[in-house]
């Protein structure tokens, strides 16, 4: 939906279409954001988008300074680190129930072809989204096999900032073959109901962590909260 191109407009959708630029880095963090800027851009009055505002400032996206204006929240790597060990411990175990369900090769399969349309999408320097949906997809059918399809849906508040870190991971290290990679080497031990190999490998797969430093300093740190 073009929001531009609507006659009636409400700060909701704005939040929304501001949240998805935030996200895919259309605006960087640390950028200043002008109220009058996108008063002109939604064609719509400034209390709309100060309703727009106060939804991005609950969310932490965004960060309001009397006299100075509103800028792009920074990357907390501390908020980021915590999302990290929470994800992977829910989907270790999601793993470790499939083992255990029987129902391996039926989601091995599901993954597999997930897997092909993957590397069918690579040919762009940088991840898109069709790419995000389909990783997205990965890895909901392991969840979903374990009961808990859902799961990502009731994190979508905190994941936001995952992908905005992902995002700027990807965009800074080019790691598009290594992410298929990795998930290639998940259905393998899945597969093979090998416990601690493919624990391993979402390990590998997650934790990013190990990544900050070198993203870091590609950055000179001008995009995260020094803490």
């Amino acid at each position: 939906m073009n929001l531009q191109q609507r006659n009636m407009i409400t700060s909701e959708e704005i939040y929304e279409d501001l949240c998805s630029k935030i996200e895919n880095l259309d605006y960087m963090p640390g950028e200043a954001i002008s109220e009058n800027e996108l008063c002109e851009r939604y064609d719509t009055s400034r209390h709309m988008i100060r309703g727009a505002f106060a939804m991005l400032r609950q969310r932490r996206l965004l960060e309001v300074y009397p006299q100075r204006g509103s800028f792009v929240s920074l990357i907390d790597k501390k908020y980021i680190s915590d999302i990290i060990y929470m994800r992977e411990s829910i989907e270790q175990e999601a793993l470790q129930l499939v083992i255990e369900s029987g129902n391996v090769d039926e989601t091995c399969d599901k993954m597999s072809a997930n897997l092909e349309l993957q590397k069918n999408n690579r040919k762009d320097k940088y991840p898109n989204e069709d790419f995000f949906r389909l990783d997205r997809e990965f890895h909901t059918y392991y969840l979903e096999a374990a009961g808990h399809g859902d799961i990502m849906d009731m994190m979508s508040d905190s994941y936001i900032h995952f992908r905005r870190w992902r995002n700027l991971e990807l965009r800074s290290m080019l790691r598009m073959d290594e992410l298929i990679e990795q998930h290639e080497n998940i259905i393998v031990n899945l597969r093979n109901k090998d416990r601690l190999a493919v624990r391993k490998s979402l390990h590998e797969h997650i934790d990013t962590i190990r990544l900050f430093n070198s993203v870091i300093e590609k950055t000179k740190n001008e995009y995260f909260y020094k803490r």
